[in-house]
């Protein structure tokens, strides 16, 4: 895969790379950091990881004025698409379909000799984007699993009738595909190890992908919500997530993000399949699932951490979810 970076007026090449064509075979975790680069139009950098048919790759930009990205592949690739923060527009130059991500945004495509370009204005926010890559070798182990949502995506492209996109429109970030990014990007075991720890959680990540395009649109909503609120209750999404300790509560969430609270409370459901503070208590579960296992954290401190006054409510929020009480998964 070979990218090109150059001005808005496409007259002077600022950086271009070759990166890893084929990860097939590679029985090591193989990491790099590069800087594409840093001067006055802004910076940016990526994180790579590759192991045998999978590459994992972070992109982090900041851009002070206008430029133009050129990406060329030769090799055909499965993407696992996850749109942290900011707004990328992506022009695909040999194909009909282009590319649209906001903040807290994903969705899986294929595609085969892409070639594309990025445009980016001066950015007020960092863009930060999460990508994993699956070789075709590495996907097809997929291609007789029954299920119908992954058969139906591979014989579109077979077919080449419909989008190489998983999902016609852009699917929410939830809060436990946030943790598996973040678990992603901070592992830090070593060796063969390390390989199985990514690969559980992307296949994870990948599962939970699948689910939530199911699960959205075996029901089609009875009421179309309109795009500015829709933007407003991604914002009360992000103030939960924000604020598990101490949370808001349905009335000051709603006048933080200008929306009254029956719009908020309809309008969550319909994005995202759970009430408010359903989706609060996810992220607490999850949140506080990894800090026993990963920061090794004490119970008290973890059920403080999730806004609980008492242990033993904690305690018995944690068993409901996962059965198995947070003192016995912590040891």
């Amino acid at each position: 895969m070979k990218i090109t970076i150059n001005d808005s007026d496409l007259d002077e090449i600022l950086f271009e790379k070759d990166f890893h064509a084929a990860h097939d075979g590679i029985t090591d975790v193989i990491e790099q950091e590069t800087h594409l680069f840093d001067n006055k139009i802004g910076h940016a950098a990526i994180s790579e990881i590759w192991f045998d048919g999978v590459h994992a790759l972070k992109r982090r930009s900041m851009l002070h004025q206008e430029v133009c990205m050129n990406f060329k592949s030769d090799y055909s690739v499965f993407e696992m698409h996850f749109s942290i923060a900011g707004h990328a527009e992506v022009e695909s130059l040999n194909s009909k379909y282009d590319y649209s991500f906001g903040p807290q945004q994903h969705n899986f495509f294929y595609s085969s000799n892409f070639e594309g370009k990025f445009r980016g204005g001066k950015q007020e926010v960092p863009n930060d984007v999460f990508e994993i890559h699956f070789t075709e070798n590495y996907f097809n182990r997929f291609a007789d699993s029954e299920s119908k949502t992954i058969d139906k995506f591979l014989k579109g492209i077979d077919k080449q009738e419909i989008s190489n996109s998983l999902s016609p429109q852009n699917m929410p970030i939830t809060a436990q595909m946030n943790l598996l990014l973040a678990d992603i990007s901070q592992c830090q075991r070593k060796g063969v190890l390390k390989r199985l720890f990514l690969e559980s959680k992307i296949l994870e990540l990948f599962l939970l992908q699948i689910e939530q395009y199911e699960s959205t649109h075996s029901v089609v909503p009875s009421e179309k919500i309109r795009k500015e609120d829709v933007e407003k209750i991604h914002h009360a999404k992000m103030l939960l997530e924000q604020n598990i300790t101490s949370p808001y509560s349905l009335l000051e969430l709603s006048r933080k993000v200008g929306l009254n609270d029956f719009k908020l409370k309809k309008g969550f459901k319909i994005l995202f399949g759970t009430t408010v503070f359903g989706y609060l208590h996810e992220i607490r579960m999850q949140q506080s699932k990894r800090m026993l296992l990963e920061e090794n954290k004490p119970v008290k401190e973890v059920a403080a951490y999730c806004g609980y006054q008492y242990v033993q409510h904690f305690t018995t929020a944690f068993k409901n979810k996962f059965g198995i009480t947070p003192g016995k998964l912590a040891h």
